[in-house]
């Protein structure tokens, strides 16, 4: 499967999505996500399109506590990468609050590194500000992983 098999989609990105979330999940071995199995280009959409998934429906909070905050590095790159700067600004601004501005890619330790903050009215309102100012969606990410696709028609979806 290759992107240039859903580039006349309506929406492309959400195929490619979908085939990517069938992959991560589709073994019953405990492990919750099997990325690997991905092209770097399916990861790319599959991490963005969780990313724009997660912030918007619990904001960046959600994302750092959730398991695909172990993947907020690359996820600042990719959304530099696709010119979603607007994005990326504000995930480098929630990203301060951890040490370095780097949050831990082991969820338990990113809890650990989140656990002075848990009381914290400045961080909360930090946060929310943060959260309002992406649902704005200045950068429309679903659109830009549509271009994406449609850029990358020989990428495929598995590794192998």
């Amino acid at each position: 499967m290759k992107f240039k098999d859903y580039a006349e989609a309506e929406e492309p990105a959400l195929e490619v999505f979908k085939l990517c979330l069938d992959t991560v999940f589709d073994l019953d071995d405990g492990t919750t996500e099997h990325l690997e199995r991905l092209s770097p280009e399916a990861r790319f959409v599959y991490l963005l399109w969780c990313f724009d998934g997660e912030v918007h429906n619990g904001g960046f909070d959600q994302l750092f506590f959730n398991s695909l905050g172990d993947h907020c590095a690359e996820i600042l790159t990719n959304l530099q990468a696709i010119g979603a700067s607007r994005s990326a600004e504000l995930l480098a601004q929630a990203m301060i609050w951890f040490p370095d501005g780097s949050p831990s890619a082991i969820r338990a330790e990113r809890w650990k590194q989140l656990s002075p903050f848990e009381d914290d009215e400045h961080y909360h309102a930090a946060l929310d500000a943060l959260d309002n100012a992406f649902y704005k969606y200045e950068d429309n990410l679903v659109e830009l992983l549509h271009h994406y696709v449609r850029q990358h028609p020989e990428a495929k979806v598995l590794s192998i």
